[in-house]
């Protein structure tokens, strides 16, 4: 059987108070949490504060494959859309902070934005 994967939308604030909203996959989301709160506190850009915690909006168990290509394909359409200043490691910074986001895998998930 192949192995599984989660594709995962999660959040933080910065030291200057913008949402920072981030696509990407795991195989172990609880790590991956630890691993994105540790090295985005070191970040020289958009760096969260030291009492800062990267949290989970949605994820979605999918196969290993399947969640590279949704990731690219919505990480994409979220820039092709404007949502928020594209930053490396696939983050977006939200000036605006929209009430929702939308994942298409095979059908669309709305994900409401926790602020």
């Amino acid at each position: 059987m192949a192995e599984k994967e989660f594709l995962y939308v999660g959040f933080y604030h910065d030291t200057d108070n913008n949402f920072v909203l981030k696509i990407g996959t795991t195989n172990d989301l609880k790590r991956r949490q630890a691993e994105h709160t540790r090295n985005y506190r070191k970040s020289p850009e958009h760096t969260m504060p030291p009492d800062g915690k990267f949290t989970y909006i949605w994820h979605k168990e999918l196969t290993w494959l399947s969640t590279l290509r949704y990731e690219k394909k919505n990480r994409q359409k979220w820039q092709e859309m404007g949502i928020g200043e594209y930053v490396r490691n696939d983050r977006f910074i939200l000036h605006e902070i929209p009430p929702q986001v939308e994942i298409t895998i095979r059908k669309t998930y709305t994900i409401p934005l926790l602020v």
